[in-house]
């Protein structure tokens, strides 16, 4: 089989596309013939090695999330999942051909729902899902504000968001074009931090209240506008620091004066420690897509020997939607 391999921390320059044998199947575990598998900003920060990623382990496979059919089976696993069309947080890494799963990561995919959705959704779907219902608890009428609201977590966080009953919903991102895109996808606002002040609009959007809940991967100035749009009870939920600033919070006695808190949210601690929230999590997400509530935005197919380009493009910000490595016709 084929796989991409990061060699060394650096640019896309170091992912190279090499031949290995299949992955053995131990207890426990599935082997899937991959089909697609998700480009994410993660797999960036990890072949960057940046913040997040620093004890990553060279040479490695990036990707965290895999779609295709069950081919063998570990002992302890029903050998009925044998032919099903499952997506997956496999070991190792889903830049390859073929990857190997535990079976509790395992997440058969419903006949009405394709190929391209079920391999987008695992990271972007689970990601906003957690964040909205686990760790801000959001209820329906409160008020929430997404910053790099044209990426694939954005643009599945305003649909859940919409569909969880929360307004206004308030989309951000770094230009107008990628704001305003988010208006088709339910969202209510479009504000281009680029030009805006975040925290201005959001308080003209909410009408003074302030935001009930913050949603940031950017960090830097972004997030620190995101802390000044919070109105009393907000919470800001932060999930990444795609901007590389230097990372900062409100002081415990501003968090008490204004009465707003910061958490933080990790997909990979939560597939390590609460499967079973990934499983509840999942279900959900399915059948939002298999009612047609919900379609998680796909940019683009990209070829295995293209991914350096794909992580380019991703890299400047000039992908909406989710990035698929398609391995069927490489």
């Amino acid at each position: 089989m084929r796989r991409v391999v990061a060699v060394e921390p650096g640019g896309p320059e170091v992912l190279v596309v090499e031949e290995a044998p299949l992955p053995g199947v131990g207890p426990h575990q599935v082997r899937i013939r991959n089909l697609l598998a998700g480009i994410n900003f993660a797999d960036i920060n990890a072949r960057r090695a940046t913040y997040a990623h620093r004890g990553t382990r060279f040479p490695f496979v990036p990707g965290l999330e895999a779609m295709g059919v069950v081919e063998a089976v570990g002992e302890g696993v029903d050998e009925a999942l044998i032919g099903r069309r499952v997506a997956a947080f496999p070991i190792g890494g889903a830049y390859a051909e073929a990857v190997v799963a535990p079976a509790d990561l395992v997440m058969p995919i419903p006949d009405r729902v394709d190929d391209a959705q079920a391999a987008a959704f695992p990271v972007v779907g689970l990601t906003a899902y957690h964040l909205l219902v686990s760790v801000a608890r959001a209820r329906p009428g409160e008020s929430v504000v997404i910053t790099a609201a044209a990426g694939g977590v954005g643009t599945t966080a305003v649909q859940v968001s919409r569909l969880l009953g929360l307004s206004p919903i308030i989309a951000a991102a770094g230009s107008a074009r990628r704001a305003r895109h988010a208006i088709s996808l339910g969202a209510t606002h479009a504000v281009d931090y680029s030009s805006q002040d975040l925290a201005v609009a959001v308080l003209e959007a909410t009408e003074g209240r302030g935001a009930d809940i913050v949603l940031d991967a950017v960090g830097g100035e972004v997030r620190e506008a995101g802390f000044r749009s919070l109105g009393v009870l907000g919470r800001l939920v932060q999930f990444g620091n795609s901007s590389g600033q230097p990372e900062s919070q409100p002081s415990p006695l501003e968090s008490r004066e204004r009465a707003i808190g910061s958490c933080g949210f990790h997909l990979g601690r939560l597939r390590g420690s609460r499967p079973d929230l990934i499983r509840s999590g999942a279900a959900r997400l399915l059948e939002w897509m298999q009612a047609g509530e919900l379609r998680i935005e796909v940019g683009e197919h990209v070829p295995l020997t293209a991914v350096r380009e794909a992580h380019r493009r991703l890299e400047s910000r000039q992908v909406v939607g989710k990035l698929l490595l398609d391995l069927r016709s490489t």
